[in-house]
């Protein structure tokens, strides 16, 4: 009886073990900014912070995903974001750059997209821990990706805020020529009180 409840207590304490480790492989993934907007015809993006929490493995990501956007289009190429591969405990973050085409994800409003509209999702990042052996396991295609961490995101179209303001020559034309009508009419006014006396 001792034996058996030995054989037991073995066998549940490594499952309990082999879940420890699996529980260690997650990753802590931020959008950053979470909500972003831009007018009508603008592109808009988002920055991303990626965290290994594992104690052990590597973190190969693989594939990005995204919800369906409307009244845009989407671009993750990977140009955009760079699928960094991170060793235990690392953290790698990356603001959104449209001049170097650097973040997570980018969109494009239609120029018809109407002001307020709000696209709501989530990204979600698929990829696999690798053992330090093989950092690199899921590009290699020696282990398949799966589903690792979702952010939730939003991107508002916003008015576009276009404000003329004049340009200096502009202003400064626009005062000479009142400064003339002034000294027009004030010359008139006098001529027509000389000749009333």
């Amino acid at each position: 009886m001792r034996r058996c409840f030995y054989c037991l207590s073995l066998a549940l304490g490594l499952l309990l073990a082999a879940d420890a480790v699996r529980a260690d492989d997650i990753i802590t993934f931020t959008v950053v900014p979470p909500d972003v907007s831009g007018a009508a015809g603008t592109t808009v993006g988002w920055g991303y912070s990626i965290t290994n929490d594992s104690s052990t493995d590597y973190l190969d990501l693989s594939d990005i995903d995204a919800s369906v956007f409307q009244y845009g289009t989407p671009d993750a190429s990977p140009f955009l974001f760079s699928f960094p591969g991170l060793a235990p405990g690392a953290t790698f973050t990356q603001s959104y750059d449209p001049v170097d085409d650097l973040g997570l994800f980018q969109l494009t409003w239609d120029a018809d997209a109407p002001v307020g509209f709000t696209n709501t999702g989530t990204f979600g990042l698929y990829g696999a821990f690798c053992d330090p052996s093989d950092p690199f396991c899921a590009e290699d295609g020696d282990v398949q990706g799966s589903d690792l961490a979702f952010a939730a995101y939003s991107a508002t179209v916003s008015s576009s805020g276009v404000v003329t303001v004049p340009e200096p020559s502009t202003l400064l034309l626009l005062c000479a020529a009142l400064g003339l009508l002034v000294l027009l009419c004030a010359s008139v006014s006098y001529k027509r009180r000389s000749l009333a006396r």
